[in-house]
Formats: C-alpha cells, sequence, structure tokens
C-alpha cells in the first residue's frame, strides 16, 4: 500500500495542534520505555514507566487526550491518518516487518514536520500544565529532544 503523508499538511491548525500534543506524549513514553529496558538509572521508576506507558496507549486506543476538564479528540480525517500510522507501528515495531516500519517512519517524520518546531513547543507546554501526573516533567523533555532530533530541528530554546 502506498500512503502519502503529505495529508498531515493540509490538517486545520487545531488538528495539528492536537496531534503535535500526542506525538509529545508519545514520543515522551517511547524514551521513557527504552530507558526502562536499558536499565539506565536515570530512568522512571517501574511504576512511573508503567503508568507514562498506560497514559500514552490510552490516548492512542481511543484518539482522544484529557486536559483536566476538557478532553481533546480527534477529528475523523485525522484519526484515520493516526489510525494508519498505529498499524504501521504494530507491525513494523511490534511485529518485525521492517517495509511496514519504513513506512512508519516516514509517515511519523512528515507528521512532525507538518507540526512545526513551534507548535510541538507549545504542546509540550500543554503538556507540563495538564499532564505531569501521567508523565514527568523531565521524561516530557526527553520526548521533545527525540522529536527535534528525530525531525532534525535545531532546538528553538537554545
Amino acid at each position: 500500500m502506498t500512503y502519502d503523508w503529505s495529508r498531515f499538511h493540509s490538517l486545520p491548525s487545531e488538528d495539528l495542534d492536537n496531534i503535535a500534543l500526542l506525538r509529545v506524549i508519545e514520543c515522551s513514553n517511547g524514551v521513557v520505555q527504552h530507558m526502562f529496558r536499558e536499565g539506565r538509572e536515570d530512568g522512571l521508576s517501574l511504576e512511573d514507566t508503567r503508568k507514562a506507558m498506560k497514559f500514552s496507549m490510552g490516548c492512542m486506543k481511543t484518539m482522544s487526550i484529557p486536559l483536566g476538564d476538557k478532553v481533546i479528540e480527534f477529528s475523523p480525517n485525522t484519526a484515520v491518518l493516526l489510525q494508519e500510522m498505529r498499524q504501521l507501528y504494530i507491525s513494523g515495531v511490534k511485529n518485525g516487518n521492517d517495509e511496514d516500519f519504513t513506512e512508519f517512519l516516514a509517515g511519523s517524520k512528515e507528521n512532525l514536520l507538518a507540526c512545526g518546531p513551534d507548535r510541538i513547543l507549545r504542546a509540550k507546554d500543554v503538556a507540563e500544565k495538564y499532564l505531569t501526573e501521567h508523565i514527568p516533567l523531565k521524561a516530557l523533555e526527553w520526548g521533545v529532544g527525540y522529536i527535534f532530533g528525530f525531525a532534525e530541528w535545531r532546538d528553538l530554546r537554545d
């Protein structure tokens, strides 16, 4: 199957804001999981690692992000794109399909490029305000650092 990831660039600004927040959550969780598996001393505890994973996976499965008294829900078009990426992730990462993993990485990078670095930093600010009970601040920093490296952006905070 051929994927047209350029569709991310035509999404409304609000959808890109929501994707940026989801990506901060997912990438922060990803770094947390890798650090835990590697047994890194500077990683999170088992309890905090599980908490981050449960929250991140819950957001992807429900296509929603709880933020205090409100819940962000993804529009149907955006949810379809994200589900396509999720299926590629499962096939590529969990099931070892190299072709799907390569396609997942392409889609992942393209959606980050559509969001842009400023939006990612604003999403981190939102996550700091509402989500640190699920993903600690230092893990959000790790996730944003990963995003900036993966997207090949210069960190605007420097």
